[in-house]
């Protein structure tokens, strides 16, 4: 679909992409497993970056993320940690089951990476933890 509109007398057309919405969120912890090692800002970017490049070379689908960071906060423990969401862009269209596949593979190797015991991704139809062992904090 083509738009238009005028500012200062001069009449900008650009194209207009439409989508059915699909979003999805992932939180992460910036520690490293249960030690107080922090995981830096900048290595978790890289990881990103790292785990999108696979995730396009091993699926063929490119996960554009939203990031920021958050605080997880549970019974006491308080934990640095960052969220992921992803969207569907409409520039890289794909059928939702082919979204969820791709972020999940991204879930489990961005928890690899970071070494993770657990992380949660949520879908608009459901949530999905991914947890390695069921300790809650063995220190």
């Amino acid at each position: 679909m083509k738009n238009s509109f005028t500012t200062n007398q001069k009449t900008i057309t650009m194209k207009q992409i439409n989508c059915k919405t699909f979003t999805s969120t992932l939180t992460v912890g910036l520690c490293r497993g249960y030690t107080n090692e922090l995981i830096s800002w900048q290595v978790f970017k890289n990881e990103i970056r790292k785990v999108q490049q696979v995730v396009k070379d091993k699926l063929n689908v490119v996960l554009s993320a939203k990031i920021y960071r958050c605080e997880i906060v549970c019974l006491g423990q308080d934990e640095p940690s960052a969220t992921i969401e992803f969207i569907q862009y409409p520039k890289f269209l794909y059928e939702e089951k082919v979204l969820k596949e791709a972020i999940l593979f991204f879930t489990k190797s961005i928890q690899n990476s970071l070494h993770q015991n657990r992380v949660v991704v949520v879908f608009q139809d459901e949530t999905i933890m991914l947890e390695r062992n069921n300790e809650i904090d063995p220190t």
